[in-house]
Formats: structure tokens, C-alpha cells, sequence
């Protein structure tokens, strides 16, 4: 949203159990680091017992200047722009299924681990209008929520979107997570396109830590000229249409 995160609260479900609790140590340490890093306080939180390990954070943030951006206002003829690149849900669920090494996903863990401060500066800089993280709903199912919440549609070009290396060699072999079926299912009323469903597969591939989405007027100089200041990737995928269906094109 373009705002400063200052405290987080922690929300914890492990089972001591069955689980080492030094597992936990090392999540609660992770979390420690990144929380500095982004200069926040963690005020406290709440551990339960859960069978199934969960960790996340509730943050809160504020807008010095006021101008926060949200979901709804992207407009007809702006260019659409993703920060990093979408596959880890494939590779996450390759290295589970054995079929991938844990150095397979160095890149993906780099930026898993980068956080979006730079992303969120970037985003502002080039006077964003809408802005969504790509996490859980994949790049469609968040696209899809903008197009939604603005009331306008949305060309997104393939060959455009950056994606981590074996991510789609590994769809067509029949590797992705159950929620990347259950994204394209949420998407695919108002999906336009001719493309294979296995490379739509990956565009609906829920995201861990994933990068911004936003749609900007900005030129295609005016971002890299803002990329290469901040030190950060960006990639334009797409334009906001005015017809209210998200195509997919080559």
C-alpha cells in the first residue's frame, strides 16, 4: 500500500508434540531477522497448538504522506508491472515430491527472502494506482482482484512474465499444488486466451513471498531509470483494457 510498516503481532500454530520444538526456534529467529531488517517492533502474539505448522504476521504500518494505494484504481491504458517472479508453489511442491535439490531453489529462496521495502518505494515512485502483493491467489487471482475492485479488464503477455527456472518444465510434467488448480478454477469466467492450461497453471501458481503487482502510466524508460536507482527488478507483463476480462496472450 505504500505505507511504512512500524509493529507486527506473531500468530503461531505448532505441536510440540510431534514437531522439535527447535524447529519453532528457527522460525521465531527467521522472523526475528526480517522484522529488523525491516525496522519493525514485534509487540507479542499468540501461540496455539495446531497439528499442522502455520507462522505469519499481523503488521501494523503508516502513511506519513496520506497517499496509500489499494486494490481499486487501475485505469484503462496503464501498463501492468510485477517485482518478482512467480513459480515457488511449483518448486516448493518438486522438492517435496523429491524431484528437485534444496539448491535447486537457491534463486527462488534469494527472493522469497528479499523483503518488498524497495518493491513498495519503486511502486510509489512511478505514481502507482493500484497495488497488490502476488502471494497466495497467484498472478491472476490477485490481477483478477484489481481488475475487479476497478472495474476494468486486463492483457497479460506470457513471454513477458518472469518465472523461475524448471517451473514450467515441471507443470507439464504434472508437478503443481493443488491450490494452483483451485486459482485457475477461481479466474478461468473471465480468462480470455489459447494458451496451454499448464502455462496458465503457473500464472494461477500461489506464490510464497512474492513480489507487487501494480498498475503505473510510467514509460518503459521512466522504470528502468527507477529500477537501476533502487537496485531492484521489475518486469512490465501486461496493459489495464477497458473490457472486463483478463486475456492471456503469447
Amino acid at each position: 500500500m505504500g505505507c511504512t510498516p512500524k509493529t507486527a503481532l506473531a500468530v503461531v500454530g505448532f505441536n510440540n508434540c510431534e514437531l522439535d520444538v527447535g524447529v519453532f526456534r528457527e522460525v521465531m529467529r527467521g522472523a526475528a531477522d526480517k522484522l529488523r531488517e525491516a525496522k519493525v517492533v514485534l509487540l507479542g502474539g499468540h501461540t496455539v497448538d495446531d497439528k499442522e505448522p502455520k507462522f505469519g504476521l499481523a503488521v501494523f504500518g503508516v502513511c506519513e504522506d496520506g497517499n496509500y494505494v489499494t486494490h481499486k484504481g487501475a485505469c484503462r491504458g496503464q501498463k501492468i508491472v510485477i517485482t518478482k517472479p512467480v513459480g515457488t508453489g511449483v518448486l516448493i511442491k518438486a522438492l517435496k515430491e523429491g524431484k528437485l535439490k534444496q539448491e535447486d531453489l537457491k534463486e527462488a529462496v534469494d527472493y522469497m527472502l528479499t523483503l518488498n521495502d524497495r518493491a513498495s518505494k519503486l511502486m510509489k515512485r512511478l505514481k502507482a494506482t493500484a497495488c497488490t502483493d502476488v502471494t497466495g491467489f497467484g498472478l491472476l487471482g490477485h490481477l483478477y482482484n484489481i481488475c475487479r475492485a476497478s472495474e476494468v479488464g486486463a492483457k497479460v503477455y506470457f513471454s513477458k512474465v518472469p518465472f523461475y527456472d524448471k517451473a514450467l518444465r515441471l507443470i507439464e510434467e504434472g508437478v503443481y499444488p493443488k491450490g494452483a488448480l483451485e486459482n485457475f478454477s477461481f479466474v478461468k469466467g473471465i480468462l480470455k486466451s489459447d494458451l496451454d492450461n499448464r502455462k496458465l497453471l503457473l500464472l494461477s501458481d500461489p506464490v510464497t513471498s512474492g513480489g507487487l503487482l501494480f498498475t503505473t502510466y510510467a514509460s518503459e524508460e521512466e522504470i528502468r531509470q527507477e529500477t537501476e536507482r533502487l537496485r531492484i527488478k521489475a518486469w512490465v507483463v501486461g496493459e489495464i483494457t477497458e473490457e472486463k476480462v483478463i486475456e492471456v496472450l503469447p
